[in-house]
C-alpha cells in the first residue's frame, strides 16, 4: 500500500476541483465540496499559489500558469505528439502550407511540432520555439476557449503586449474581441502579425472533459496563384467569413466562394484541412 501523504491528497483535490469548474471557485466551497477544515484550506491555498498552481481572483481561485506547465511537459513526453505527427504532416501536404502543433505555457504559445510541405516558409516556429500566445493563431486558439479568470492569470502581469510587426492586439481589451471572433466564427486566424506576408489558421483541440490542451494551425503565404491579396481583401468582413466559413463544409459553397474570391477561397479551404486535423487528433485522444 502506498505511503499516506494526506496535505498532497488534498492539494491535487483542490487542483481537480478547480479544472473541474469553468469558473473561480471560493475557498468556501472548496471547503464544502472536499469536507475539510477551512484552515487546513486556506494553508494548501497558500501554498499552492505560492507555486503558481493556482491564482486568487476577487471571485475566488482558478488554475494558475504552474498547471499549464506541468500540462505543457506532459504532453511533451505523453503520446499527442506521435499521435499528431502523421496528422500534422498531412495537414501540410493538403494545404501545402506548413502546420504547427503548439500548446500553452503560462502566456507563452510553444511549439511542439512543425512540418512543411514543398512550398516551404521561412518562418520561426520551430519545435520548442516560444511566442506570445495572444500573437499566435494557435494560442488565440487555445485561449478562446479558456474562463476568463483563467485566461487573466495566464496574461498576469502583461500590462503591455509586445508585437513584432506593429499589428496585433495592444490590450486586453482588445485580445478579448479578437477571442469572441475566433469563438464566433470556429477558428484563430492571424495575418503578418509573427511573418510579414503570412497567414495562419488554428483549430484547438479538445481532452476528454472539454479542455483546449494545444492546437493545430497552417500557415500559408498571402497570395492566391502569384496575386497578392488586395488591402480590403486582406480584412475581408468577419460576418462574411464566418458564414462562408460555416457553409464550407458543402462542395457547391466552397466552389461559389472560391470562384467569387480566390483568396477568402483559399482561407475556407485551409478551415477544412485544419478542423478535419485538429477533429481527428482529438478523437484520437479519447
Amino acid at each position: 500500500m502506498s505511503a499516506e501523504v494526506p496535505a498532497l491528497r488534498r492539494g491535487v483535490a483542490i487542483l481537480r476541483q478547480l479544472s473541474a469548474s469553468n469558473r473561480a471557485v471560493s475557498a468556501g466551497t472548496l471547503v464544502r465540496l472536499l469536507d475539510l477544515p477551512r484552515s487546513t484550506v486556506y494553508d494548501l491555498l497558500g501554498v499552492l499559489e505560492e507555486l503558481g498552481m493556482v491564482h486568487r481572483v476577487e471571485a475566488g481561485y482558478v488554475l494558475g500558469p504552474g498547471v499549464h506547465e506541468l500540462g505543457a511537459s506532459y504532453l511533451r513526453t505523453n503520446p499527442l505528439q506521435n499521435l499528431a505527427a502523421p496528422l500534422v504532416r498531412r495537414l501540410a501536404e493538403e494545404t501545402g502550407g506548413t502546420a504547427q502543433l503548439a500548446v500553452l505555457r503560462g502566456w507563452e504559445t510553444v511549439y511542439l511540432l512543425k512540418e512543411s510541405s514543398s512550398k516551404s516558409l521561412a518562418l520561426i516556429t520551430a519545435a520548442g520555439v516560444r511566442l506570445p500566445g495572444y500573437l499566435t493563431a494557435t494560442g488565440r486558439a487555445i485561449m478562446a476557449h479558456l474562463p476568463k479568470p483563467e485566461l487573466l492569470a495566464a496574461l498576469q502581469g502583461e500590462a503591455e503586449f509586445v508585437n513584432r510587426t506593429g499589428r496585433g492586439p495592444r490590450t486586453f481589451s482588445q485580445l478579448s474581441a479578437e477571442l469572441s471572433l475566433t469563438r464566433r466564427r470556429g477558428y484563430a486566424e492571424e495575418d503578418g502579425e509573427v511573418t510579414p506576408g503570412v497567414l495562419t489558421i488554428a483549430v484547438p483541440v479538445f481532452d476528454v472533459l472539454e479542455r483546449p490542451i494545444a492546437a493545430v494551425g497552417v500557415s500559408v503565404a498571402t497570395e492566391v496563384d502569384g496575386t497578392a491579396k488586395a488591402d480590403g481583401t486582406a480584412k475581408a468582413d468577419g460576418t462574411a467569413k464566418a458564414t462562408a466559413a460555416e457553409a464550407v463544409e458543402t462542395d457547391r459553397a466552397h466552389a461559389a466562394v472560391s470562384a467569387a474570391d480566390p483568396y477568402t477561397g483559399a482561407v475556407l479551404s485551409s478551415v477544412q484541412s485544419v478542423r478535419r486535423t485538429a477533429e481527428a487528433l482529438t478523437a484520437r485522444l479519447r
